[in-house]
């Protein structure tokens, strides 16, 4: 617990020597503007940046996984090839390789959910 507690203010102190508030700010006022002129709900669009912030802060390793996901759908989205089955590209398939049937399709359930997820996501602050 005392490492743990370390840990977290090491980070809170090294967010505020880099900067990263003031970044934060900054960002956090961009994205609502865009959502204000796409016509978005400005409270959803704050209360899903609060999650986000308090992901990165309490959870960086999660977080970062998660916005690697995101980059990794817009990659997609954005090619220029058809993508016949996004899934298969997102899927780890050493992790599936270890799995059996019904836990594989569990796994891509799961995988396709959080996919609609981030299409969705990408379409709002894209248009």
């Amino acid at each position: 617990m005392k490492d743990t507690f370390k840990k977290f203010a090491r980070q809170a102190k090294e967010r505020m020597k880099s900067g990263f508030w003031e970044q934060t700010r900054l960002r956090l006022e961009t994205e609502k503007q865009v959502a204000v002129t796409k016509g978005l709900d400005c409270n959803a669009v704050r209360q899903q940046q609060h999650r986000q912030l308090e992901r990165l802060i309490y959870d960086s390793e999660g977080y970062n996984r998660e916005q690697q996901f995101q980059r990794k759908v817009e990659e997609i989205l954005t090619s220029k090839q058809t993508v016949a089955n996004p899934i298969s590209l997102l899927a780890d398939k050493q992790y599936m390789s270890t799995l059996n049937a019904y836990q594989r399709q569990t796994y891509l359930m799961k995988l396709s959910a959080k996919y609609q997820e981030a299409v969705e996501k990408y379409r709002q602050l894209h248009g």
